[in-house]
C-alpha cells in the first residue's frame, strides 16, 4: 500500500507558508532543534519528503498531543514506521489498535511494571559495575557508546529475555539495521527476515521442550512462547514481531538515554560534578534528558477517516509524523524550552513526550528509566573527573536522536 500527500493538501500547506525543510538536510541531521522551531512558528503541519516518500509533519505541542489522544482517529494499524505496513505488523504493539491494543498489552505489561522492573536492578547495577571496571583497566579514556551505554542494556535484555549471551553481537547488528529501516524500509528487509528466522526458531524449540515436560531456558522469549491469548498460543508470525519490538526498543532507545544525558552533563562540567555530589538529581536530570533530547524524534499515525489538524485538510490513511522532540521544545508548555535544566519543575516535565503518550505509551519506560539511573550513579561513583574528550556523533536514522560516538577522559 502506498499513498502520496495529495495535491490538494500539499497546495493547502504550501499557501498559508514555505518552509525549507527536509530531515535529510545536513544541518537538521547535525541539529533538527532550530528547524522544529521554524516549523512551529510557519509550518505546523509541513509537506515532507524523506527518502523519496511523501508525508506529513506535525510540530506544535497542541497538535501531536490531540493526535496522541485520539487513538481511534489516529491509528496504528498501518505502522509506526514511515512505509505503510500490512500482515507483517502483527504481534507488534505499535500496530494494533482498540480493542486487541488493550488485549496485548496485557499479555506483556506485568513484567513491565514498576515493582516488577525493580526486582531487575541488582543485575543492571552488576553489570554496569562489570563494564565501569573494564574500562577504568583500559587507561583513562573510552568511547562511552561502545564501552558502556549500548552493552549495559543489550546484556540487560540478553539476560530478561533468556537468549545466549554470546548472541549479544549478533542482536545489536540487527537492531542497528531494523531501527535504520524506521526511516528507510529497504535497509530493515534483510535483518527482519534474519531475526524472524532467529525467533522462529528460538520460540519453537522452546515449546518443544515444554511439550515434552522439559523445562526451557527460562526468560522471557519462554514466558511469551507460551502464553495463549483466548486460549490459543500466539502465532508465530505474532511471537515474531513481539520479540522484535522488543529487541530494538529494548535497548536502541535506553543506550541513546544514557549518552544523550551523559553528553549534557559533561557538555557543562558543573552539571557533572553537581550530579557526582548529589545522586538526587538524577531522577529530574533523566527527564529533562527525554524532554531535551528524546531519544525518538518522532513516531508515524494514519487517520482512518479525513481530519483537519490545524486548518489543514489531510484525506483519509495519509502518514503523519508526529514529532515529539519539536513538542517537547514548544515555549507554550516549556519555559526556556532550549535550555537544558537539571532543576526544571518535575510537573513540567510531566508533559514531555519521550515516550510517547496515551495509550501507546512507551511500555518499558520504566526498565528505561531504571538502566539509565544506574548507569548514571555508576559512572559518577567511577569516573567522577570524567570529561568529554572530543565531537560526538549523532545515529545515523533521521527518525532517532542519540550519539553513535561519546569520548570521554578522566
Amino acid at each position: 500500500m502506498t499513498k502520496s500527500v495529495s495535491d490538494e493538501t500539499a497546495a493547502s500547506i504550501s499557501a498559508s507558508a514555505q518552509c525549507p525543510y527536509s530531515p535529510l538536510d545536513p544541518e537538521v541531521l547535525a541539529d533538527p532543534f532550530p528547524a522544529y522551531a521554524q516549523l512551529r512558528s510557519e509550518c505546523p503541519v509541513h509537506n515532507t519528503n524523506m527518502g523519496g516518500r511523501e508525508f506529513l509533519t506535525v510540530a506544535n505541542r497542541a497538535d501531536v498531543h490531540s493526535i496522541l489522544t485520539s487513538p481511534n482517529e489516529w491509528v496504528n494499524r498501518y505502522g509506526a514506521g514511515i512505509a505503510y505496513s500490512g500482515v507483517d505488523g502483527r504481534g507488534n504493539l505499535q500496530h494494533f489498535d482498540q480493542p486487541e491494543h488493550t488485549k496485548r498489552r496485557v499479555l506483556m505489561r506485568n513484567e513491565f511494571n514498576p515493582l516488577e522492573v525493580k526486582k531487575l536492578a541488582d543485575d543492571a547495577v552488576r553489570v554496569a559495575n562489570e563494564l565501569a571496571r573494564d574500562m577504568a583497566a583500559s587507561g583513562h579514556s573510552a568511547e562511552l557508546h561502545d564501552a558502556f551505554a549500548c552493552p549495559m542494556p543489550i546484556l540487560g535484555f540478553i539476560d530478561l529475555m533468556g537468549v545466549p549471551t554470546e548472541d549479544r553481537t549478533l542482536i545489536k547488528n540487527w537492531a542497528d539495521q531494523l531501527v535504520l529501516g524506521l526511516s528507510d524500509p529497504p535497509a530493515a528487509v534483510k535483518p527482519t527476515e534474519e531475526i524472524k528466522q532467529y525467533i522462529n526458531a528460538a520460540v519453537s524449540q522452546r515449546r518443544r521442550v515444554a511439550d515434552a515436560g522439559g523445562s526451557p531456558t527460562p526468560g522471557l522469549l519462554t514466558e511469551y512462547s507460551l502464553r495463549t491469548i483466548d486460549g490459543e498460543r500466539i502465532p508465530l508470525i505474532e511471537m515474531e514481531a513481539m520479540v522484535l519490538q522488543l529487541l530494538v526498543a529494548g535497548h536502541e532507545t535506553t543506550t541513546s538515554l544514557i549518552t544523550n544525558l551523559m553528553w549534557r552533563l559533561l557538555e557543562v562540567p558543573t552539571r557533572w560534578q553537581r550530579v557526582v555530589n548529589d545522586f538526587s538529581l538524577i531522577p529530574n536530570a533523566i527527564e529533562e534528558s527525554l524532554r531535551y533530547d528524546p531519544p525518538v524524534l518522532g513516531l508515524f499515525r494514519t487517520n482512518e477517516n479525513p481530519a483537519v489538524i490545524n486548518g489543514v485538510d489531510i484525506p483519509e490513511k495519509t502518514k503523519v509524523m508526529v514529532m515529539y522532540a519539536s513538542a517537547n521544545r514548544d515555549p507554550k508548555a516549556f519555559p526556556n524550552p532550549d535550555e537544558f535544566d537539571i532543576d526544571r519543575d518535575p510537573m513540567q516535565l510531566k508533559r514531555h513526550y519521550g515516550f510517547g503518550w496515551g495509550i501507546h505509551l512507551c511500555l518499558g519506560a520504566p526498565i528505561a528509566r531504571q538502566t539509565a539511573r544506574i548507569a548514571i550513579e555508576t559512572l559518577a561513583t567511577h569516573f567522577p573527573t570524567m570529561q568529554l574528550a572530543g565531537p560526538t556523533e549523532r545515529l545515523g536514522a533521521a527518525i532517532l536522536w542519540g550519539r553513535r560516538t561519546l569520548p570521554v577522559q578522566w
